[in-house]
This record gives structure tokens, sequence and C-alpha cells, in this order.
């Protein structure tokens, strides 16, 4: 598995504190690689600049959330995570399970151990929803202080 994080934008005179930043991975669907997906999103969104630790744990927990449901649920050996941050701080998550089915938002119950990630996936992203074989969620990580 090779991670490359790509900064998008090197303009050195740009005035947001926030630069473009976009890496690509694809892994064996193994529960492992989630603590994996959760390292390039944090590395992604230090790259761009992003500081606000709020908005980086949202964003790891939504890819913790997609890349296991696509681990669990889907029905290929690999998946596949894109991950892009553009110079506003707008997030774009894209898991691609290689599956034809869908996510749903399910009700869990008090006792049930699984059945809310795609709830927290509704809950903390500002848009979400399914193309193809990829589903897709975007957050809005707002301005961030240089760092």
């Amino acid at each position: 598995m090779t991670i490359v994080i790509t900064p998008v934008d090197e303009t050195p005179n740009r005035k947001a504190p926030i630069g473009a930043a976009q890496a690509t991975v694809s892994f064996d669907a193994d529960p492992r690689h989630v603590e994996t997906a959760r390292r390039v999103a944090a590395d992604v969104l230090g790259e761009a600049g992003v500081r606000d630790r709020d908005a980086i744990g949202a964003v790891q927990l939504l890819v913790s959330e997609i890349v296991t449901n696509a681990i669990v649920h889907g029905s290929a050996d690999s998946v596949s995570l894109r991950l892009s941050c553009d110079d506003r701080a707008e997030i774009l998550i894209e898991v691609d399970d290689h599956s034809p089915g869908s996510p749903e938002v399910r009700e869990a119950g008090p006792e049930d151990e699984s059945g809310r990630g795609m709830r927290l996936v509704a809950h903390f992203a500002r848009e979400w929803g399914r193309k193809g074989t990829c589903t897709w969620c975007t957050v809005a990580a707002g301005p961030a202080a240089a760092g």
C-alpha cells in the first residue's frame, strides 16, 4: 500500500491559511486498515493547514465509519479512499467498496452493538450520498488557524 499526499495548490502568494491537499489509497478489506485511513485523513488535513481539532476529529470519525461500513458490508476484496481538502477547507471523503449495495441510515437500539455508522455520517456530514459503488460525504472545516 502506497500513500501519497499531494498538495494541490502551492501558490506562494495565496492569502488563505488553507491550502489544498488530497490523497488516494487502496487497501485490502481488512478492519486493521481503518486506522490507516484515519491517519491518512489527519495527514491530508495537516498538509492543507487545517488545525481545527474538532474538524479533524469529525473527518476522522466519518472516514472510520464509511471505511468500516465498506469493509463489513462490501463484497469486494479491497476498498479505496480518496480524501481531498480545497483551499476553503471544504473536505470531500469518497470511499469505494466496489459493491453494488447502498448504505442505509438505520435505527439501532440501545443494546445493539452496530448500526449507528451511517447515522453518524448523516449527522456530521454536510451532505452525503452514493454514486455508483462510491459512498461520499462533505465536511466544511471552516476557517482554520494558521499554524
